[in-house]
């Protein structure tokens, strides 16, 4: 019964790990290039709505990697302990403050300069300079942290794959 719990928490982990980077490399590659004739005002508006409808999924994600993740710590911690003397618990280790740089960074997408984007975005925020000036250094911030979730997470799965194999010998 054990392993087929190991293996279902396996098998979420991987589908909310799936679920989480993939969208952001559809919002990157895909999403992104495509709002780009609208200009900054209005993709950054439709990116927004895009945004908000995908944060549901974006949080269950999180919830589900977050739940399985220690449910796959707490099955191996005899492979792991001491954490910083083995090269799988080095790993984890490397991984996991991987995944804190991504959560912290979610956190300052979604609640610090999401509402400030809308803000901006707003039909009722006058169209003046400064305001144009302040989207823009926004704008300029917000792809920074996108790209950085992105190369973020694609480490993490390199970690993954090498713990994985560590686990293994």
């Amino acid at each position: 019964m054990e392993k087929i719990f190991e293996g279902l928490s396996t098998i979420l982990h991987v589908l909310a790990a799936v679920t989480w980077i993939g969208s952001i490399i559809y919002s990157q590659f895909g999403v992104t290039p495509a709002l780009k004739p609208l200009g900054p005002t209005k993709s950054h508006a439709v990116n927004g709505l895009a945004t908000k409808n995908f944060s549901g999924l974006t949080w269950a994600s999180l919830v589900v990697l977050l739940a399985t993740g220690i449910y796959a710590v707490t099955g191996m911690w005899d492979k792991l302990d001491p954490v910083l003397t083995k090269p799988a618990g080095i790993t984890l280790l490397i991984k996991l403050t991987l995944v804190s740089i991504m959560i912290i960074i979610l956190f300052f997408q979604f609640y610090q300069y999401g509402p400030r984007m809308k803000q901006l975005t707003s039909p009722t925020t006058p169209k003046n300079q400064e305001n144009t000036l302040q989207m823009t250094r926004l704008a300029r911030v917000t792809q920074k942290l996108s790209k950085t979730h992105l190369y973020t997470g694609l480490a993490i799965i390199v970690a993954a794959v090498i713990l994985a194999q560590l686990l293994e010998q």
